[in-house]
């Protein structure tokens, strides 16, 4: 029963045992989702969820001195980590497990007193649940109209916050078991992206509330993914290839980190554009016209024109424009001050967004794109990316994620954000109480 057998490796993850390279690519994760957290507070986008909290308590938001119970906490920082489009992700999965798992384990950690070393078993835990049973929906969730993230979000969370209560394995498996139960969104919430990170934060608190029903007994059922979650979600996935080298073979190093803000789909086309504009010296003056092409996949969750700066996150020709016109694509170029800006507007609309089915054929193993511009002088040039920076093969690192999580939590931690910096690089030694300390504003 593969409940039972994920189960089974969740309670046996141990820190002390896993390899030192799989240590830091935790750690190097828990600090990116802080970051993308961290500038979701400050530009106020959990205030969203402001009407719906109750529940007092001692857990951090993350970036603020208002604490609430670990449930809400986690719901709170879920959603800000995810509303910004930061966070890492999978392109075989189509998902973002760092916002799903961090945010329950840190707040479950913090409500416990558990030790960094805890905190990294626990995580890891997670990450393997999201990525093996991703795997095996993606892509035919998305084609069914399922947001991946949300889907695999409360069994993934329940895995994390079990193996950080070190729930027996039979237990860990009933808490995998409820929680497949209760993550579900929709594809189509994202062209609301104010409201559309509540799904992945109701996820991430399911997996609480599965891990608290079986830690105190109750079952979940033992084939519900198999005959239900797999053929609900999927089409004709297997069970076998799920639990293949599991426990030795760890996927965390799959999952990509961002470089750029805004929808994954826009970091290829960003990242060509920015070459060619190095390459050719390229000012935006320069440009007639400009064609823009991905894969049919990219195209179809791409919103194109954006009406405002939260839709314009999901804009390829948005993030494009800012290539040319600010020279990067920061968070907090992302608004409606800058969608009206008259130099970007220009520039956008000499951007022309096409689909080449031609890259259709190795998605998602490649999610490239290519920018051909034609200059004012009728001249052309062109160039392809075969991989956005981040992903597996055009990693970043360790350096490029410190730089981008002082960027993003200086606005909320101001000088604070290197000594937390610091302590997620020495997790192992701290606990959960003096990261959360560090997050304070």
């Amino acid at each position: 029963m593969l409940a039972a057998r994920l189960g089974d490796f969740t309670a046996g993850v141990e820190t002390a045992a896993l390899p030192r390279d799989v240590v830091d690519a935790v750690k190097l994760r828990v600090l990116d989702t802080l970051g993308a957290g961290l500038a979701g507070v400050a530009l106020g986008h959990h205030r969203v969820l402001d009407p719906v909290l109750e529940s007092a308590g001692s857990v951090r938001i993350w970036g603020e001195s208002a604490t609430r119970s670990a449930r809400d906490a986690a719901l709170v920082n879920s959603f800000a980590a995810h509303s910004t489009y930061l966070e890492d992700g999978s392109r075989f999965t189509g998902g973002h497990p760092s916002s799903v798992v961090v945010p329950a384990v840190l707040a479950d950690a913090q409500a416990r007193g558990a030790s960094g070393a805890e905190v990294i078993a626990a995580v890891l835990a997670g990450y393997e649940v999201f990525l093996r049973l991703g795997r095996a929906i993606y892509p035919a969730c998305v084609q069914r109209g399922f947001q991946s993230t949300a889907v695999l979000g409360a069994v993934s969370s329940a895995a994390a916050v079990a193996r950080l209560r070190r729930l027996s394995p039979a237990a860990s498996a009933n808490a995998i078991a409820i929680g497949a139960n209760l993550g579900v969104g929709l594809k189509e919430a994202l062209k609301s992206s104010a409201t559309q990170p509540i799904q992945v934060a109701r996820a991430c608190e399911g997996g609480m509330v599965a891990a608290a029903l079986a830690q105190v007994g109750h079952e979940g059922a033992p084939l519900v993914l198999e005959n239900g979650f797999l053929p609900g979600f999927g089409a004709g996935a297997e069970a076998a290839p799920i639990i293949e080298g599991l426990g030795r073979d760890f996927r965390i190093g799959e999952t990509y980190l961002k470089r750029h803000a805004g929808c994954r789909g826009n970091h290829a086309p960003l990242d060509a554009a920015l070459e060619l504009i190095a390459a050719e010296r390229l000012r935006a003056d320069d440009v007639r016209h400009a064609r823009v092409a991905v894969d049919s996949v990219t195209r179809a969750a791409a919103i194109e024109p954006p009406l405002n700066g939260e839709q314009a996150q999901f804009s390829i020709g948005f993030s494009v424009a800012l290539a040319f016109v600010d020279g990067d694509a920061s968070i907090f170029s992302y608004t409606d001050a800058k969608l009206a800006d008259d130099a970007i507007r220009s520039m956008m609309a000499r951007i022309e967004v096409v689909v080449d089915t031609a890259l259709d054929v190795r998605y998602p193993v490649e999610r490239g794109a290519w920018v051909e511009v034609e200059f004012a002088s009728g001249r052309r040039a062109r160039h392809a990316v075969t991989h956005a920076r981040g992903e597996p093969e055009s990693p970043l690192d360790a350096q490029d994620v410190e730089r981008k999580f002082l960027a993003l939590a200086a606005p909320c931690l101001g000088a604070r954000a290197p000594a937390l910096r610091d302590a997620i690089v020495r997790m192992e030694d701290i606990d959960a109480a003096q990261i959360a300390a560090l997050l304070a504003p």
